[in-house]
């Protein structure tokens, strides 16, 4: 592959990060961003600007710190206490009064979100000055720039497959032949930016912001939760599940992780991925152990996001009032399940590379872990499998998640470029036709752990919560 001399970027902001080819066409900023670069701007600039960037920035602080931050949190709270305590507002769902089903739908959704965005308006920057400081950061000058690149599922700036990975001849000859047949004349190892190996990578710098949103959502959505018990429900939170047992996450950790082992084992021996290496880092100059450590803060975000709102407050909720209709107890858990798997896999609906057999197995997998807290009680094993599935698909494993991106692994796999259609592309094994196996193993060690006890148990809970109102 040719080499071109590129000129240097000089910032403070992204020191040690940029030597040789990395520098300063990887992390030039083009034209759609009003011609700024990363780093500093020259002494003339800063002097023409001074005044815009502090008033921008002040007029940032005040949308995103006081009205996002306080203000909208404050308003959809009084909202919720007042749905929650005002007799007009309720009605009678079979004997039960209080807010429509659908109506504290609609506000869980709307406090979620808000919660969320309350809780990264004040953690999202000071993850922003956390990363400049880390190893081989790289990160904009600008809020800006910051979230363009936190949004990016692919930093194009990043070489991979590394220099001196060793990949079958016939993986290099197919990508040549692949790039050749489309006309196009840059066929060279980092190419033309199309991933014909399929994975994201991000740096350790983004990732930490990234990890930083997702804890922010996940501290939004059990603040959701505590918000809709406290003022809306009536209930507590062990009423949606949610009483963690450090026994039961264990167990859902090792059953999570070991539905992916056997997956990615059979994923090797089909010969659909290849290992290439080991305690691979990205980005050079970037630490192993530090990027790691944002992935796992990154899952556990995910595991409490999404578990707590679908596999807690939806999935009983629906529940409860579907069974309050005159619906036979069996078939509103049927149902219940059904509409928060299909919730689940919507929401993945804009992951990189997804596509319908990915969401039709995504629905599999929502079913599988509402079967998770039927038959083992709670939240916490459900939990525990969400975080061993993903933690060890996509980091530890070097598979992709969702099309989640990666800056470190343990283990480094680089898929098949002939056979997106079995090892599921950009979006990863849960694309893959093996995903509904990994989710059926899975749940016969939920069976053997649990036993099926807790579909009577639940469905005694239905009824008996009726017929006391």
């Amino acid at each position: 592959m040719g080499k071109k001399k590129r000129r240097e970027v000089h910032s403070s902001s992204i020191a040690g990060s940029a030597k040789g080819k990395r520098n300063s066409g990887d992390l030039k900023r083009d034209s759609s961003d009003g011609g700024q670069r990363f780093g500093a701007p020259s002494a003339h600039a800063r002097n023409g600007t001074a005044d815009g960037a502090a008033e921008e920035d002040r007029a940032r602080f005040l949308s995103e710190h006081l009205i996002v931050g306080a203000v909208l949190p404050a308003v959809l709270t009084a909202v919720a206490f007042v749905l929650g305590s005002s007799p007009d507002l309720q009605s009678s769902e079979g004997g039960i009064q209080r807010p429509h089903f659908l109506a504290r739908l609609v506000l869980s959704v709307f406090l979620d979100a808000t919660y969320g965005e309350a809780f990264s308006a004040w953690i999202l920057p000071a993850s922003r000055s956390l990363a400049r400081r880390l190893p081989g950061a790289a990160v904009p000058s600008t809020a800006g720039g910051c979230e363009r690149q936190e949004g990016q599922p692919n930093d194009p700036t990043l070489e991979w497959p590394v220099p001196g990975t060793d990949l079958p001849p016939e993986w290099i000859c197919h990508r040549i032949a692949a790039a050749a047949s489309e006309g196009r004349e840059r066929v060279e190892r980092k190419g033309d930016g199309r991933q014909p190996y399929f994975l994201n990578h991000v740096r350790g710098s983004t990732r930490v912001r990234q990890a930083a949103k997702r804890v922010s959502s996940a501290f939004g959505t059990l603040s959701m939760a505590l918000v809709m018990s406290r003022f809306v429900d009536g209930t507590s939170l062990s009423y949606i599940g949610l009483e963690l047992s450090l026994l039961d996450l264990t167990a859902g950790f090792a059953v999570g992780a070991g539905s992916v082992l056997a997956l990615f084992f059979a994923e090797i021996a089909l010969g659909w991925i290849r290992i290439v290496g080991y305690n691979e880092v990205v980005a050079p100059g970037e630490s192993l152990s530090i990027n790691l450590l944002w992935d796992v803060l990154f899952h556990v975000g995910v595991s409490f996001n999404e578990e707590v709102s679908l596999r807690g407050w939806v999935l009983v909720h629906a529940a409860a009032y579907i069974f309050s209709l005159g619906t036979p107890a069996a078939s509103a858990m049927v149902l219940s399940a059904s509409l928060q798997a299909a919730i689940f896999a919507l929401l993945h609906l804009s992951s990189p590379g997804a596509s319908r057999v990915g969401l039709i197995n995504l629905v599999v997998g929502g079913s599988a872990a509402a079967l998770n807290v039927v038959l083992s009680g709670g939240l916490s094993f459900p939990l525990g499998w969400h975080f061993g599935w993903n933690i060890f698909m996509g980091h530890l494993l070097g598979m992709s998640t969702s099309g989640i991106p990666m800056s470190a692994k343990l283990v480094s796999v680089v898929p098949h470029p002939a056979k997106p259609h079995l090892h599921g592309g950009k979006f990863g094994p849960e694309q893959s036709p093996l995903a509904p196996v990994a989710y059926l193993l899975g749940c016969v060690c939920l069976v053997i752990l649990y036993g099926t006890d807790g579909v009577a148990i639940w469905r005694e809970k239905l009824e008996a919560a009726l017929q006391s109102q």
